[in-house]
This record gives C-alpha cells, sequence and structure tokens, in this order.
C-alpha cells in the first residue's frame, strides 16, 4: 500500500466542522451503510492531556465508521480475514491553523488487493465508488 496512492483526501472550506460531519453522516446512511462508532479523537485528547503540556495540532478529529451487513457477510464469507479491515472509516479533522476542514479514506481495493479474491475486489470496488460519492455530495 502506498499512501499518496492508496488514502483519499478531500478538503473543505467556509463550512462549520460540525455541519460537515452531520453531512457526511447523512451521505453514509442514504446509501444503506449503517454508522458502527463515531471515535471523538478530539474529545479524548482533551481529557487526557489536560495540563500534561502535550502539544496537539489539530482541532477536531473524528473517525467515522460504518457498514453494510449484507456486504459485510459477503466480505466475511469470502475470507474470514477481511474483518480485520472492516468497518471501514472516513477520517474528519481540521489543524488548529486551518480554516479547511479535511474528510480522507483508505481506498477499500487498497487492502481487497491483499487477498486473493475476486468476490472481495468486487465488493471492495462498490464500496469505494460508494465513498467516493458520499465526498462529491458534500457540496458548499
Amino acid at each position: 500500500m502506498e499512501v499518496a496512492q492508496d488514502i483519499v483526501k478531500k478538503n473543505f472550506t467556509g463550512i462549520d466542522f460540525k455541519d460537515i460531519l452531520n453531512d457526511l453522516i447523512k451521505e453514509i446512511e442514504m446509501r444503506n451503510y449503517m454508522i458502527t462508532r463515531i471515535s471523538n479523537i478530539d474529545n479524548i485528547l482533551d481529557r487526557s492531556n489536560s495540563g500534561t503540556g502535550t502539544y496537539v495540532n489539530f482541532r477536531y478529529y473524528k473517525i467515522v465508521e460504518f457498514c453494510n451487513l449484507e456486504s459485510c457477510s459477503q466480505l466475511i464469507s469470502s475470507d474470514l480475514l477481511a474483518g480485520v479491515f472492516m468497518p471501514v472509516r472516513f477520517i474528519v479533522y481540521q489543524r488548529i491553523e486551518e480554516d479547511k476542514i479535511y474528510i480522507a479514506f483508505l481506498k477499500p481495493t487498497a487492502f481487497a488487493n491483499l487477498f486473493n479474491s475476486k468476490k472481495i475486489k468486487d465488493l471492495a470496488e462498490i464500496l469505494e465508488q460508494d465513498m467516493h460519492d458520499v465526498l462529491e455530495e458534500i457540496v458548499f
């Protein structure tokens, strides 16, 4: 895997972080995916680093995990080890010194290539297209 090649990143300006996070969640859910967890890394660091002097260079950092139960079932049925990459996720973050908000994801086809399975690759291509579509629908 290559970071520059296998991670998709898009930036947005002129929008509040909470609004873009909510729009991302709505777009994911509109495509029949279920949000399984949102990790609030920014809140964790606020609690654990208070008074420690640790420098953090982001204002917000969320990890949005999601899956489609049917697709997950098909992936796992193809190879039980495919579960190590599930659920798939977007990261949403904003640096302290920037107004830009970034959304990024690891291409599902990047990890699908680790398996010698046409079925996994086909499912990953569908998922990856959905993830690109989600990013394209977040327009401001």
